[in-house]
């Protein structure tokens, strides 16, 4: 069986990987091939971390201490398309590694992190198609244009989940997968629970502020879209688990990542037979 056969919502593993991704559209426009979204959240981290060499540029522009919302020069950006295990290198003159000291919360640095494509076989990274990506990048208050930007892996957009247009931008096209509801329930694995998990998430005096944002204890965190909220350049769009829209600071690392990418769609899976049926690559 190839990936283009699967029907929408089926679960697709790498044999090398853990991580399911579930088929969120064929042959999507803007995209190619067979269009994956993970079926939950892989990690957590900020979308970018605080570019403090910026300076003070007022109530607007606070990127020097929350984080560039600008998605092509984001820390995640770089992490989701590399397999390096020092994949980091500055975008622009003032950009910083998401590292303990330029994060929100200093839980979750994951500089020293190996790239999220390391995980994968060689036969999944072959398969992996290069797309331009539509995202809206803010030219000035509650303004912004509809730019591109090449990757492998990236951030699903409000568009392409079903939360509506960032100041009637599309960033793309909506997923067939999104008009089902479920696509939203991020239940937590126990590995990222032991790792993350508390009542509260994170302990820190200022997180009453993020707290709607960054964790519901019965369905896990909430997870970042690459489309930034228009009147900052420094907030991010969020999704929660039940399909809320919301938004946060971007250096905010206490919020999921759940990346989208798009395979082959002539590559040959096999299904493991199981009570819930997941399809491997075959090698």
């Amino acid at each position: 069986m190839k990936l283009r056969e699967l029907p929408i919502g089926a679960v697709v593993r790498d044999t090398r990987s853990p991580i399911p991704f579930l088929v969120a559209a064929q042959d999507h426009p803007g995209y190619q091939g067979t269009t994956l979204y993970a079926q939950r959240i892989v990690e957590l981290g900020c979308l970018d971390a605080a570019e403090p060499g910026r300076g003070k540029e007022g109530p607007w522009k606070q990127a020097y201490r929350y984080g560039n919302n600008d998605y092509a020069c984001s820390n995640v950006h770089q992490w989701l398309n590399s397999t390096a295990d020092v994949w980091y290198a500055p975008t622009h003159a003032f950009d910083q590694p998401p590292t303990e000291e330029f994060t929100r919360y200093g839980e979750v640095p994951y500089a020293s992190r190996p790239g999220f494509l390391a995980q994968f076989s060689d036969i999944f990274r072959e398969a992996l198609l290069r797309v331009d990506v539509p995202y809206l990048s803010r030219t000035e208050r509650d303004a912004g244009e509809i730019v591109t930007v090449s990757a492998l892996a990236f951030l699903p957009s409000r568009t392409e989940l079903g939360k509506g247009d960032e100041h009637g931008c599309a960033e793309g096209v909506m997923f067939p997968l999104a008009y089902d509801y479920s696509v939203y329930r991020t239940t937590m694995t126990e590995e990222l629970l032991s790792k993350y998990g508390r009542a509260i998430n994170p302990d820190r005096p200022t997180a009453r502020y993020d707290a709607p944002q960054i964790y519901d204890p019965k369905y896990g965190w909430w997870y970042w879209l690459r489309t930034a909220n228009m009147g900052y350049d420094f907030l991010n769009r969020v999704a929660s688990p039940y399909g809320a829209l919301s938004y946060t600071y971007s250096n905010n690392d206490s919020v999921g990542i759940r990346p989208v990418l798009n395979l082959d769609g002539e590559v040959e899976v096999q299904s493991n037979g199981r009570f819930q049926e997941v399809f491997t690559m075959i090698p």
